[in-house]
């Protein structure tokens, strides 16, 4: 996920003091108002995860019960796809190459997003996949 934190909407306002280097001369007490979430900003994990689970749950996922980064869609015929994320990073895989295919292209329609191709490190497990 390219700039993830940057997708999260804030619920709350938020004022943040103008950069050093960009302080508009004559006003330099003005702050600017936040729209979207920035980077470093303590907000912006809650507004991102929000964005990312009314994403999930308005294409039909349902939310793990145990684990609030793990979500699973499930379709006729024991059809299923598994979706983990971790802050930008997501890992998915299924049982039907369509749902698969379909999720990613709906992804990339939603965000802005990098296909890394097939699994191959994941928070420092290196995977090796067997067919």
């Amino acid at each position: 996920m390219k700039s993830a934190f940057l997708h999260g909407e804030l619920n709350e306002i938020v004022h943040v003091d103008q950069p050093p280097s960009f302080v508009k001369k004559g006003e330099e007490e003005k702050v600017y108002k936040l729209k979207k979430a920035l980077y470093g900003l303590k907000q912006a994990p809650r507004a991102w995860y929000s964005k990312i689970e009314g994403y999930f749950l308005k294409e039909g996922f349902e939310k793990c019960d145990f684990e609030h980064a793990l979500f699973l869609k499930t379709e006729d015929e024991g059809k299923l796809l598994i979706v983990s994320l971790y802050v930008d990073d997501l890992v998915f895989t299924g049982n039907c190459e369509k749902m698969m295919i379909d999720f990613k292209e709906s992804m990339k329609s939603e965000f802005d997003m990098s296909d890394l191709g097939k699994l191959k490190y994941f928070l420092g497990v290196e995977v090796l996949q067997c067919n």
